[in-house]
């Protein structure tokens, strides 16, 4: 049983984990696929979604599908309920929330406007923002507090409005970055931001208190998106590197899942991550045309 073949085998697997490095995917992070935001009848399938709204009260989520002009709506179980166009009056939706009122804010790239859509009296009211007179060019959207937070594309900031009249109430903005932010969340009462070109999360006051910035490595090839997990770990959504990288709360690098694929899991260019109210972590891929769920 002492044969050379025996002892070098056992020489391969001593050293695999160090020829390796950590472990890399679903074994090291915890996070496996749980059910997909799509729809199965091919000819009217998604066809660039960027963005997920999810509405805890209702148990739904929203799906924003940018190439076909519409908004979809899913049971928690990942069945399909609603498709939306708004009378064929939506112009290249990219993101959206919905409002106690009932009533769904978008932001429409194809008119640069944040539009309301009234569901009771189907209309749609496009707006278009300004700050200190200056256009704004909506992008990301966020609702807290009875205000809009919007990302304006051009300036990388981000200025939250009353609905009301769309009056211009705080600005978010990083006296340091080069780019401005690219995306940001609200989490806890405070406002996350992601700055692409320095690699850097930026951590606010809702009174637009820049209150720490920090600093993530250099394992970042093109990051788009990030969310706030329950204990205050960093995801980035990586759309280049096709996966997950998740930094602690002060910065410090943990681990990075998922991959570059077509198959169930696999991600091709991702474009927004979130967390749901039940414990997934929910991927919109742009390139697969669907929204990926992972839970532990």
């Amino acid at each position: 049983m002492n044969s050379p073949c025996l002892r070098q085998c056992l020489l391969v697997l001593v050293l695999l984990p160090v020829l390796c490095g950590p472990a890399h995917g679903r074994n090291a992070s915890g996070w496996q696929w749980s059910l997909v935001l799509k729809q199965n009848k091919v000819s009217d399938a998604m066809q660039m979604p960027t963005a997920l709204y999810i509405d805890p009260e209702k148990g739904q989520y929203y799906v924003v599908d940018s190439g076909r002009n519409r908004l979809l709506s899913f049971d928690r179980r990942g069945a399909l309920l609603h498709i939306f166009n708004a009378g064929k009056g939506l112009q290249t939706p990219f993101d959206m929330v919905r409002t106690g009122n009932g009533g769904i804010w978008v932001v429409e790239k194809g008119k640069n406007a944040l539009s309301y859509i009234d569901l009771k009296a189907r209309s749609i009211t496009p707006a278009t923002l300004r700050y200190q007179g200056a256009l704004v060019y909506p992008d990301r959207l966020e609702a807290a507090d009875s205000l809009l937070y919007v990302l304006d594309k051009a300036r990388g900031r981000i200025i939250a409005y009353a609905p009301e009249g769309l009056v211009a109430r705080t600005v978010f903005s990083c006296p340091d970055c080069d780019s401005g932010f690219i995306d940001f969340r609200i989490h806890e009462q405070m406002l996350w931001a992601l700055d692409r070109q320095d690699r850097k999360v930026c951590r606010f006051r809702l009174d637009g208190t820049l209150e720490k910035v920090l600093a993530l490595d250099g394992r970042l090839n093109f990051p788009v998106s990030l969310a706030i997990g329950p204990s205050g770990s960093i995801y980035i959504l990586d759309r280049h590197g096709r996966d997950i990288v998740v930094y602690d709360r002060n910065g410090r690098f943990r681990y990075r899942f998922l991959g570059r694929g077509t198959s169930r899991g696999q991600l091709y260019y991702p474009v927004e991550i979130r967390f749901d109210p039940w414990g997934g972590l929910c991927v919109v891929d742009e390139g697969n045309a669907r929204v990926e769920i992972f839970r532990r």
